[in-house]
Formats: C-alpha cells, structure tokens, sequence
C-alpha cells in the first residue's frame, strides 16, 4: 500500500468556507441594489422636502398675508424636529425593528404632506411640517442603518454611494422642482407630489425589506431621551435664531443647553440600557468621522448657501440660471458617488477622506479666485462637489462599518445629524463673517452700483476663503481616525467576517 500526503492549502479552505457562509447568509439577504432603492424613496422624500420649500415661501407668505419673518418657521420647524429626533428615532429603530420604523415614518411623512397641502392657515401649515419633520426624522435616522444592516464591508462602499448618489440627485432637483410646480400649480403642489411617491416607497419597502433583529433591552431610557432631545431643540434653535434673540436670551438658552447636556452624560452613564452609550461616543473611530462630517458641511456652505445670494444680488442673475448653476454640484456627486464608493471598499477611509477633504478645499479656493467669472465658478463647484462626494462615501462607509451592531439606528441618526448640524452652525457663521466683511469692504454702505458689487465680491471671497480652514481641519483629523475592523481585516488579507458587526468595537 502506498501512502499519499496531500499538502491542502490553509487559504482555499478559508476562502471555501467563507463562500458557503456567504452563500448561507445570501439565501436570506435581499439585494442591495433592492436595499438601495427601497431605502432611497425615503432618503428622496426627506432631502426633496427639505430644498423644495425654500423657492415658495415668498409665493406662501402672499397667500397667507404674513411677513417672512413668519413664514421661515415653516422651515425653521422642521428643521428643529428633525434634527432634535433623529437620534431618538434611530434607537427606536434598533430596539423595534429598522424597518417598521422607517415604513411607520415614511407613512406618517405622507399624512403631513397631504395635511400641508390643504392648510388654511399658516399655523396649520406649520403643525404640519412638524408632523413631516418627524416622520422624516424616522426615515433619515434608520434608512442608513437599513443599508448597513442588509450589505457587507466588500459591497457596503457602492451601496451607500448610491444612496449619496439619490440624496445628491433629490438635493439638486428640489429648488427647480419647486419653482416651476409653485409657478403652474399652486405652493400646495409642492406638499402633494410627496403623496405618489411616498405611497409606491411604502409598498416598494414593505415588499423589498425585512424586517431587522430587534435589540433586547430591560427597559427605555424615558429620561434620557427627553434630556437628549432638550439639548438639541435649544442647540439648533439657538443656531438658527441667533441674530433675531438678545443677548441675554442667548445667554440664558446656552446655560439652559449646558446643564442639559451635563444631565444626560450623567444620566447615560449610570442607566443601564442608554440613549448613546457612552462608549460608542468614546470609541475614536465613531466619534472622529462623525465630528469629521460636521466640519466637512460646515466648509461647503459657501456653496449650499452663500452663492445664490451672491449670483443674484451681486450679479443679478435670474432665479432660474442661479438655479442652474447651483445644480453642477448635485450632478457631479450624482455621477461621482458610485464611483467614491467602489473606491471605498479598496482603500482605507483615513486616506480616501483626507483626499476628498483636500478636494473640497482646493474647490472653495478656486471659488474666491474665479468670482466673477461664471464659466469658473461652475468648475470650483463641480470640484467642491467632487471632494465632497469622496469624502462623505468614505467616511459613511467606515462610521457605520465600526458600528456595533446593535446601535446602527442609533450611529447612523449621528452621521445625519451631522450633516443638519454642521449647515445650521455653518449658515450663522457665514451671516456673521459675511456681515464682518462687508462693513470693513463697503464703509460707505452703497446698496448699488459698482462700489457695492465690488464690495459684495470681496466679502464673498474673504467668507469663502475663511471656511477653508474647517475642510484643513477635518483632513488632519482624518489621519488619526485609526482602521475599521474590515480595513485591518483586509491589510491581514485574511477571510472577512461578516460577524464583525455583531460585535461592540470599542477602541
């Protein structure tokens, strides 16, 4: 009898046995791509919502008779609920499931779009938009989640790029959307084109989407959760009202936020089943993308907020070519976040973010040296656009990939909140450098002619100039965020396990 050795090689077997586990697990996953656009109608009706409206509050406070300092409450609102709510919302939606959260938000999102359209008054109007911004805020907060929970580190970076590619594509088709259904149908169309499309999302996520592993827990933090949404309200509120309040309102609302937010780090630490545990906060992985974000849309807002200002009152460019120069930003995102997200799952986030964030401010730069040249502008957008885009894949990609599992909800209403946050904070800050400016460059206070556009140029290059220094900020933050557990997975080039999720990473 001759006696055979066979030498088997340890990786084949590794990479046999991950294929059938991946196999295993795929008979029950749904296709991301089915993921993808089933979380997108949510992602479309909130980011579609929240840029339609802006273009018709003129043609509302006329049909109200009211001024438009009450009138930007139907914007204001909003965008207190939805931010205050959404990290409530995303632990609701750990706790009892991510997709009936979404799908019970996204129907409530419908009820307050159709109630919007057949307000009589401005003060129904406004309730509402409230009810809208908390249906948004469940959709927002879990719809993130949704798409980490259901795709794996190897295939999650082209999945959030496509939802970026949405977001973008919603954001860009809002303002022009809005104009032209105001102009032929009346600002309640602008509240009515969500129903269709909210009612075919909710079968569309119904049909396509599982519901998710619900987290057990002894009992919901009541307290903290009120505490969590009580600093919040007074933070964005304070952010968006500053220059309208006095200074001894400022004051007392900031001591109101500080002992607030003093109250719930305390309250979180000693309950035993939190809001935001404490050590998902402390973990540098989470914490540092996240605060990342925040200055990464801080440093865009002379693009998302400042320029159509200058376009059309320095320039005095129509509403609808400004419109359509504001576009060049969603379009390229739309066309470059598939592509950011291939990438993502490639290379480390550390370095894809600190090229994107360097993108980002070579476009701002470029922006205060094209001004006034229409052609140049338009490429200092799309080039803003495009850093934007390979950051914020990257850095979704790696926050919700060094997730724990059971706080996805919860980690990704984060990622969004600081997106809202960073342009609120951003949006006073830039009225404030803008107004600074403008005092030291137009002395003499003309509001025409050729000293006041020259004036106005100067201050917007000196604004946007200043906002460079959060996108330098955020890069060299970038380099210290460390590697995901999938990225140091794939540096060993071991088999990757899907189960790093079902584990708490902490740091």
């Amino acid at each position: 009898m001759r006696l055979r050795i066979v030498f088997i090689n340890r990786s084949v077997i590794n990479d046999s046995m991950t294929g059938l586990q991946n196999t295993a697990r795929d008979i029950s996953r749904p296709n991301i791509y089915r993921v993808v656009a089933a979380t997108g109608f949510g992602i479309l009706l909130g980011a579609l919502d929240g840029s339609i409206v802006n273009v018709s509050l003129y043609t509302i406070a006329t049909g109200f008779s009211v001024g438009m300092s009450e009138v930007q409450w139907i914007v204001v609102a909003y965008l207190l609920i939805i931010t205050s709510l959404m990290p409530l919302m995303g632990k609701l939606g750990d706790r009892y499931g991510k997709a009936k959260v979404f799908q019970s938000g996204m129907l409530l999102f419908i009820l307050g779009s159709f109630s919007c359209a057949i307000s009589i008054s401005l003060e129904i109007l406004i309730t509402s938009r409230i009810f809208q911004a908390i249906g948004a805020s469940m959709m927002t907060a879990n719809g993130l989640a949704l798409v980490t929970y259901y795709t794996e580190p190897r295939n999650r970076g082209r999945a959030i790029g496509l939802s970026s590619m949405i977001l973008a594509g919603a954001l860009g088709l809002g303002p022009p959307l809005g104009g032209a259904l105001t102009e032929f149908f009346g600002w309640p169309s602008i509240f009515l084109v969500n129903v269709p499309i909210g009612l075919v999302g909710l079968i569309v996520v119904w049909r396509w989407i599982p519901e998710t592993k619900p987290i057990e827990e002894a009992r919901f933090d009541t307290l903290g959760a009120g505490l969590f949404f009580g600093f919040l309200f007074v933070m964005i509120y304070l952010v968006s009202s500053y220059n309208k309040i006095t200074i001894e309102q400022t004051l007392f609302m900031l001591l109101v936020f500080i002992i607030l937010f003093i109250l719930f780090i305390e309250r979180e630490k000693r309950f035993d089943s939190p809001i935001i545990p404490i050590n998902v906060l402390a973990n540098k992985r989470i914490s540092i993308s996240i605060f990342t974000a925040l200055l990464a849309y801080m440093s865009y807002i002379p693009i998302s907020y400042l320029l159509a200002f200058y376009l059309q009152d320095a320039l005095g460019l129509t509403q609808s070519i400004t419109g359509i120069i504001l576009i060049t930003h969603p379009v390229i995102i739309s066309f470059s976040g598939p592509m950011a997200g291939f990438i993502a799952e490639r290379i480390d986030a550390r370095i894809q973010t600190v090229i994107g964030l360097l993108i980002q401010a070579l476009g701002i730069t470029l922006l205060g040296f094209a001004i006034p040249n229409l052609p140049f502008i338009i490429l200092s957008i799309a080039i803003l656009g495009l850093g934007l885009s390979v950051f914020t894949v990257a850095n979704n990609n790696f926050i919700m990939t060094s997730a724990p599992k059971e706080y996805l909800g919860v980690v990704s209403a984060l990622s969004n909140l600081s997106r809202t946050s960073g342009f609120s904070i951003a949006i006073a800050a830039a009225t404030t450098v803008f107004a600074m400016f403008m005092a030291l460059f137009n002395p003499l206070g003309y509001t025409t002619g050729p000293e006041y556009i020259a004036a106005y140029s100067a201050s917007f290059q000196m604004t946007s100039w200043f906002f460079i220094i959060f996108a330098i900020i955020a890069s060299v933050m970038s380099i210290f965020r460390g590697k995901s557990p999938y990225e140091k997975v794939r540096e060993e080039d071991r088999p990757v396990e899907v189960s790093l999720l079902d584990k708490p990473i902490m740091s």
